[in-house]
């Protein structure tokens, strides 16, 4: 009778042992307490982006709103926005309903135009103030190098292929981040763009990533689950996410269905 219920003891100690194993493991995360409650984001949410904890969202109704982390307040922007980006140096640039890009001055409440009709911008990624992508229209991709003579941007088109989306890596100062940008391409598949060279990451489509090196990204697949790809190795976080976005300091913010913003610390 003991050694039986010594057997049946030590079952019971191995089960919840595999059991935690495989919580540990799986990749699944308890958010429970990680929804952001302080950030009073707005009530339709559709994409999101950081700089460090400094917060700013893009809703439905095209309006663009600052989570400003002093006040505690959500400070509105801009409206008639399509798209924006915060690159590594904090700069952030937008696409507004004339599809013309701009980028916030040093007056923290002015836009600047940077581009003058050449092409039709859609979709936004910045690297930093003087480097900046787009996607336009016919699904080119677009440059903007900021030239220091004239202060004003060059404009150039890479017209050989068709793109979906483009992320910059948020890490600067090293060469293979400034040379490498990330893309989903025409089938919605996620590439690696180094020295003009392309290197296929995903073989399931995605519908947008955001890029922190060439060894961490973050994806939401075309069925709303959100992965991290760290290392060559994928991992699911969360289902049913609406827009995602990593920081610098290697923290996931993302939009679940609900319109409730959660962060996971790296």
């Amino acid at each position: 009778m003991q050694f039986s219920f010594i057997k049946l003891l030590h079952l019971k100690v191995g089960t919840i042992f595999i059991l935690f194993i495989y919580l540990f493991f799986d990749g699944s995360y308890d958010f429970s307490n990680q929804q952001v409650s302080k950030i009073p984001h707005p009530k339709n949410p559709k994409k999101i982006d950081s700089y460090g904890r400094d917060i700013w969202f893009l809703t439905e109704e095209n309006e663009l709103l600052h989570w400003y982390p002093v006040l505690e307040t959500l400070i509105f922007k801009e409206s008639d926005v399509l798209d924006f980006s915060i690159g590594a140096d904090g700069t952030v640039a937008m696409i507004k309903k004339d599809n013309e890009v701009y980028i916030r001055t040093i007056h923290a409440n002015k836009w600047e135009r940077i581009s003058y009709g050449n092409y039709e911008h859609k979709n936004i990624s910045v690297y930093d103030y003087y480097t900046i992508y787009t996607i336009d229209s016919r699904n080119h991709l677009i440059k903007a190098s900021y030239d220091l003579m004239s202060s004003t941007y060059n404009w150039n088109c890479e017209c050989n292929k068709k793109y979906y989306q483009i992320s910059c890596p948020l890490e600067m100062g090293d060469e293979d981040n400034f040379n490498s940008i990330w893309i989903i391409d025409s089938k919605n598949y996620i590439c690696k763009n180094s020295f003009n060279k392309y290197i296929a990451i995903s073989e399931s489509p995605f519908k947008q990533i955001k890029v922190l090196n060439d060894q961490y990204i973050i994806g939401i697949d075309i069925n709303n689950n959100l992965w991290k790809y760290r290392d060559g190795d994928w991992v699911l976080v969360k289902s049913n996410v609406k827009s995602a976005t990593l920081n610098y300091l290697g923290e996931i913010y993302f939009i679940d269905n609900d319109n409730l913003v959660f962060r996971i610390k790296k």
